[in-house]
C-alpha cells in the first residue's frame, strides 16, 4: 500500500489551438496552413541568416523519410542522431517519428564510449552523425555492432563505407516519385501510442537509461503547457540548448510546431549573446546557469561603475522589487510607484533588456535545475519574471510549473493542467499524468523502481506549500548524512555560494563525515575583474587558488552563507580547484549536472586533506 500526503491536481486541459493525436499530424496541418507564407526555421551561414519556409520544412522531412524507407527503416526501429542544433536535426526527427520509428538522440559532447553505449543498447539500425568530429567517435565500433546497418554523415565528404546525407536525399526523392503521398499515408497510420523517441538520461549515478516516450506523451505535455500559459501564434524562439534534451525538444519541436513558431538556431553556446541580440526571441527558455552568469555579470559591471551609475541602478532595482511583489501578488501598483517604475525602466532596465536581446520576450522560463530565489527576484525586479519548470525526461520534461502572475522566488508552481502531484512518506516528489513515460528500454528493474501504480517517483525531495507550489530541496540520492546523524540538503547551500563573483561550481562534501567541506571551481571569465577589485595583478587560475587575497575573499563568501545556516550545515573548510568541471573531463553530465560520485573519486586526496 503506497501512502501519500495530500494529492494536488492541476487544472483541466484545454484543446490545442491545432488539435491532433500525433505531432506529425499537427505538423502536416501547419504545413497546409502556412506553406510558403511563413518562415519555419532560420540558421546562420557565412555570416548571414538563411531560412526554410514551412513548405521547405515539409519537403526536407519527406525526402529524409523516403530515404529511410529505402534503407529499410520500419515502424518501431531505432535511429540514432548525434549533432548540434540545426534544421537537419528537425528534418530527421520529424521524418523518423512520421514513420512510426524511435529517434534516439546522442549528446554531441558524449565520448566515443558513451555514444557506442547508446547505439548498441538501443539496437539502432542507423546513425546520423553531424560532421567528421562526430564520425570519428564511431571509427572504432561502427563496423562491429550487429544491429547497425548504416552510418550517414550529414556534413562533409565521408569515407567509402559511410553514406553521405545528400545520397539519402536522392533516395528520398526516388521514393516520392514512386509512391507520391507516402509520407501522409504513414502519418495517417500513427496513433497516440506510436513512438516518439528513446531519450537516454544523463547518468549521474550510473549508466544512462533509455526513457521511452510516445506521441501521447508529447501531445499531452505540449497541451498542458499551452493550457497554463498565454500564447500567440507565430512566436520567435531561439534554439541553443541541446536538442538531445527533452526540454529543448518540447520548446523547439513540439511548441514550435503547434504555435507555428519561427525557430532560429544559435550558432553555438559561445555565440549565444550575439545571436540573442539578432533574433530577439519572444519566448526564451534556459537552464539556471545562464541566468546566474548574466546576473553576476551585471552586478560585476555595476560594482566598477561610477558612483552615480551605481546609485541609479540600486535605486531602480529597489523600485523594481516593489513592483515585482505587487505584480505577483495581485496588488495594485500605486500611482507614485508606477511613475518611479516608468523612470527606472526607461533609464536602466529597458536598455539592459535590449542589450541582452530580450526586449521582445514575454515569457521567460528556466528548468533542468533549481533557480535560486535571489536570481529570480533580481530578474523579476528588471521586469523579467522567470517561470520555473520542474520535471525530467521521464515525464516528458515538466510536471510542475509556475502560474503566470504568481512568481514565488525559490518555488516551482503546482502540477501542470491534467497532472497530479504529491509527496511520498520519505519526502520524494511523485507525479502522475499522460506525460509520464512508459518505461525504460530493456530495463524492467529500473522501470519498476520508477513507476508504481501509474505514479512516477522523481528522485527529488520537496514539499508543497500552502499555495500549492512545490519547493525542491534536493535530489534524494544527493542528501548528505553526517556521522552525527544530521541530514543536509547540499543544493541550497551550493546555490547560495555560486552567486558570488569568481565561483563557477560549488560542491558540498560531508556524507558519512563529521562536518561539511566544499570544493570550489574558479570562474575564469570573471577572475580578472575579481583581481581588479582586490587591487592585485591579474593571476592565472593556478596562481589564484594559492593567493592569500583570493582565499580570503572566498572565506568571506563562506562566512556570509554560514551565518544564515544551522551549525551542522556550515562549511568548515574549502579548497579551490584551478579549473572548472566539464563534460569532457567527466565531472558533468551532458546536461551540465554535477556527477558527485566522480568528483568524490577524482578529488579524493584533496577532500581527505580537509578532514585530517
Amino acid at each position: 500500500m503506497i501512502s501519500f500526503n495530500k494529492i494536488h491536481k492541476g487544472t483541466p486541459l484545454k484543446e490545442l489551438p491545432v488539435p491532433g493525436k500525433t505531432l506529425p499530424e499537427i505538423f502536416l496541418k501547419q504545413v497546409a496552413k502556412y506553406g510558403s507564407n511563413r518562415i519555419a526555421l532560420r540558421y546562420k551561414s557565412d555570416g548571414h541568416w538563411k531560412q526554410h519556409l514551412w513548405s521547405d520544412y515539409f519537403n526536407n522531412v519527406e525526402k529524409v523519410a523516403g530515404g529511410l524507407i529505402k534503407l529499410g527503416i520500419r515502424p518501431l526501429d531505432k535511429v540514432c542522431l548525434v549533432s548540434t542544433n540545426c534544421p537537419e536535426w528537425l528534418f530527421i526527427c520529424m521524418a523518423v517519428q512520421s514513420l512510426g520509428a524511435y529517434l534516439v538522440p546522442i549528446y554531441p559532447n558524449n565520448t566515443p564510449e558513451q555514444a557506442k553505449y547508446v547505439v548498441e543498447h538501443s539496437e539502432a539500425k542507423l546513425v546520423f552523425v553531424q560532421n567528421h568530429v562526430q564520425l570519428s567517435k564511431t571509427d572504432s565500433w561502427r563496423n562491429e555492432l550487429i544491429h547497425l546497418n548504416k552510418t550517414i554523415l550529414m556534413f562533409g565528404e565521408p569515407p567509402v563505407e559511410v553514406m553521405k546525407y545528400e545520397e539519402l536525399i536522392t533516395l528520398g526523392s526516388a521514393q516520392h516519385n514512386e509512391v507520391p503521398g507516402f509520407l501522409k499515408d504513414h502519418i495517417a497510420n500513427l496513433t497516440p501510442n506510436s513512438p516518439a523517441g528513446i531519450i537516454y538520461t544523463s547518468g549521474t549515478t550510473g549508466p544512462p537509461k533509455g526513457a521511452i516516450l510516445t506521441q501521447k506523451n508529447l501531445v499531452f505535455e505540449t497541451t498542458s503547457l499551452l493550457t497554463r500559459y498565454d500564447y500567440v501564434y507565430e512566436e520567435d524562439t531561439i534554439s541553443f540548448l541541446p536538442l538531445s534534451h527533452i526540454a529543448e525538444q518540447v520548446l523547439t519541436i513540439c511548441i514550435g510546431t503547434i504555435l507555428a513558431s519561427t525557430v532560429s538556431f544559435a550558432q553555438s553556446i559561445e555565440t549565444i549573446k550575439d545571436d540573442l541580440v539578432e533574433v530577439r526571441p519572444t519566448l526564451f527558455f534556459s537552464v539556471p546557469r545562464l541566468y546566474e552568469k548574466v546576473h553576476s555579470t551585471i552586478l560585476e559591471t555595476v560594482s566598477i561603475s561610477p558612483f552615480i551609475k551605481r546609485l541609479l541602478f540600486n535605486w531602480a532595482l529597489n523600485v523594481g522589487e516593489n513592483v515585482r511583489i505587487s505584480r505577483n501578488s495581485n496588488q495594485k501598483i500605486s500611482f507614485i510607484t508606477g511613475k518611479k517604475w516608468n523612470i527606472a525602466n526607461m533609464l536602466v532596465f529597458r536598455k539592459l533588456r535590449q542589450k541582452l536581446g530580450l526586449d521582445r520576450t514575454h515569457i521567460f522560463a528556466s528548468g533542468a535545475a533549481h533557480l535560486s530565489a535571489e536570481v529570480s527576484r533580481f530578474f523579476g525586479a528588471m521586469g523579467m519574471d522567470i517561470i520555473e519548470v520542474f520535471g525530467q525526461t521521464e515525464c516528458t520534461g515538466a510536471c510542475n510549473s509556475t502560474v503566470p502572475g504568481k512568481i514565488i522566488p525559490g518555488a516551482v508552481g503546482p502540477p501542470l493542467p491534467g497532472c497530479e502531484g504529491t509527496i511520498a512518506e520519505d519526502g520524494e516528489i511523485v507525479t502522475k499524468g499522460d506525460n509520464v513515460f512508459s518505461g525504460y528500454w530493456k530495463d524492467k528493474n529500473a522501470t519498476d523502481e520508477a513507476l508504481k501504480d501509474g505514479w512516477l517517483y522523481t528522485g527529488d525531495i520537496g514539499f508543497f506549500d500552502e499555495e500549492g507550489y512545490i519547493h525542491i530541496t534536493d535530489r534524494k540520492k544527493d542528501i548528505i548524512v553526517t556521522t552525527g546523524g544530521k541530514n543536509v540538503t547540499p543544493q541550497n547551500i551550493e546555490n547560495l555560494l555560486k552567486l558570488n563573483q569568481g565561483i563557477s561550481q560549488a560542491v558540498v562534501i560531508g556524507d558519512k563525515r563529521k562536518h561539511l567541506t566544499c570544493l570550489f571551481t574558479l570562474d575564469t571569465d570573471s577572475l580578472p575583474k575579481l583581481c581588479g577589485q582586490l587591487d592585485i595583478d591579474v593571476l592565472t587560475p593556478e596562481q589564484a587558488v594559492e593567493n592569500e587575497f583570493i582565499i580570503k575573499k572566498f572565506q568571506g563568501y563562506v562566512d556570509k552563507v554560514n551565518a544564515d545556516l544551522a551549525q551542522f550545515e556550515t562549511i568548515k573548510y574549502f579548497r579551490i580547484l584551478p579549473h572548472d568541471f566539464t563534460v569532457e573531463t567527466g565531472e558533468l553530465t551532458p546536461t551540465m549536472k554535477v556527477k558527485r560520485r566522480v568528483i568524490h573519486q577524482k578529488y579524493k586526496q584533496i577532500i581527505d586533506s580537509m578532514y585530517l
